[in-house]
């Protein structure tokens, strides 16, 4: 009986053995003679660690494409920008261009044409020494208000961007014509105070009454050319 209790036995305890290598001892992957040793046990990534990658991975794509928005309202912004300061410097081009085309400021038109008192009357002429009527007239408007009429009275009446004025109706500046029902031989400029400056045939340039005897007969209209 003693000899087949220790068979029993060490049948029983290398079972147990058995066992234990099976479910106990990690599994080992084979020898490899060109590294000297046994191979690596392959390793894998747990659900967990996945689940956090898949977590992050989103995150970064996010990061990126509010990185791209960003560049591109950065590159839309500065083009508006660009934009607006062209339209600035254009209307600041055109700004310039027109105050180049005002004449400066001279004071009032009377004290301007008074520069011509004393000048003596000479047909044909126009300069602060010797002019006639609408030389005169002629010059003061180029200076004053930039505006070109012809060297004649009779074509200063005719002209078509004049305007007509009744008497009772004239403002400084406006243009007074003296004649008769045939013919308009003569022109001034008129001031406040019902009076108006010319240059005379017989006195050069001075200023006269808009009632005196010998024009006031003569009148023949006004014309506004502002």
């Amino acid at each position: 009986m003693v000899p087949f209790s220790k068979s029993v036995i060490f049948l029983v305890l290398a079972g147990l053995c058995l066992w234990n290598v099976g479910c106990g001892v990690p599994v080992r992957t084979g020898y490899d003679r060109k590294i000297g040793g046994y191979k690596p046990i392959p390793t894998t990534k747990t659900a967990a660690e996945e689940e956090s990658q898949e977590q992050v991975s989103p995150a970064n794509g996010a990061s990126t494409e509010n990185a791209q928005d960003q560049n591109v309202s950065s590159a839309d912004s500065g083009k508006r920008e660009n934009s607006v300061n062209r339209v600035r410097q254009a209307a600041t081009r055109k700004e310039a261009a027109r105050s180049a085309q005002r004449p400066e400021p001279r004071g009032s038109l009377e004290n301007y044409a008074r520069k011509w008192m004393g000048a003596k009357y000479v047909y044909g002429q126009a300069t602060k020494t010797k002019t006639d009527c609408s030389g005169f007239v002629m010059q003061v408007y180029k200076g004053y208000y930039n505006i070109a009429l012809d060297h004649s009275s009779s074509g200063m009446y005719k002209d078509s961007r004049g305007s007509k004025v009744s008497r009772g109706s004239l403002r400084e500046g406006d243009l007074v014509f003296f004649g008769s029902f045939w013919k308009i031989d003569h022109v001034g400029i008129y001031l406040k105070g019902e009076r108006f400056i010319h240059a005379s045939s017989s006195k050069g340039v001075i200023i006269s009454p808009m009632s005196d005897k010998y024009w006031s007969h003569k009148y023949q209209g006004g014309r506004r050319f502002r």
